[in-house]
């Protein structure tokens, strides 16, 4: 497959635990969501979920919207799409930043 259809498929198995983190899914459908992204590990991609994290302006890894007023230490309040890095030969290479959205807790 090629890199930009795995990436896809990260972005829609990051989507998709994101949603069921908001309800009581079965275990069926979280044994499934944990199979797509073994299945992406065994494509060599590694995905990344900042939520939380603090965020600097120096982080490259990221694109950042800001929310409210940007005093003191950001937090990333909201992630749209996880950082997606390519794992291979013990490298890592950035396939697709991160969008988040940080803020003052």
């Amino acid at each position: 497959m090629a890199p930009q259809l795995w990436i896809k498929m990260a972005n829609l198995v990051f989507e998709l635990e994101k949603k069921l983190s908001l309800q009581q899914p079965s275990t069926g459908v979280l044994r499934n969501i944990d199979r797509m992204k073994a299945v992406l590990e065994e494509a060599g991609l590694l995905l990344l979920n900042p939520m939380g994290e603090l965020y600097t302006e120096t982080r490259t890894d990221l694109e950042a919207s800001i929310t409210g007023s940007a005093k003191g230490s950001l937090e990333i309040l909201d992630v749209i799409k996880p950082i997606v890095y390519t794992h291979q030969d013990g490298h890592r290479s950035l396939l697709q930043k991160g969008v988040v959205i940080v803020g003052n807790k």
